[in-house]
């Protein structure tokens, strides 16, 4: 190991928890294969140690209740609400069925002049839809991006 590699290693493990890497370090790690693999191990081992202390616990979970039973005597366990997106699939349905009924009768209307304002009406509309889902709905796709499986130096996480 080389003095500067030495340097680099020690200004990446100098860097706070997701902290972009500075470009004299980036620079060298793509040049030095020993470098870069010591840095995918320790981020591996980063990820490894601290899986433990992010167990998700059921709130129905007995150890749990148990638990919160001994702070407060009155607690009870809260509802998990159901997710259900019927409401979501209806309203793209009917925004859907709403644009072809538009082309239908502006194709025997023939009025040309407003097409371009009802168009940037669906764009607003389909923005507006795709945002609200989504923003309503962060924490399902939070989860879901967490769950993928990472794969680093050929080791699955």
């Amino acid at each position: 190991m080389t003095k500067q590699c030495e340097k680099v290693m020690n200004n990446f493990l100098e860097l706070d928890k997701n902290q972009k890497l500075p470009l004299h370090i980036t620079a060298h790690l793509l040049f030095c294969k020993e470098c870069r693999s010591k840095v995918r191990v320790l981020t591996l081992a980063e990820k490894t140690c601290k899986a433990p202390l992010s167990v998700a616990l059921d709130a129905q979970n007995e150890s749990l209740l148990l638990l919160m039973k001994k702070i407060d005597a009155n607690y009870t366990a809260p509802e998990i609400p159901k997710l259900s997106f019927r409401k979501w699939i209806i309203s793209g349905i009917f925004m859907i069925l709403g644009m072809f009924m538009y082309i239908f009768t502006s194709a025997f209307l023939s009025i040309r002049s407003v097409d371009i304002a009802f168009y940037i009406v669906f764009v607003l509309a389909i923005f507006a839809y795709c945002s609200l889902f989504v923003g309503s709905n962060m924490d399902f796709f939070v989860k879901k991006i967490e769950t993928q499986d990472v794969h680093i130096a050929g080791l699955k996480t």
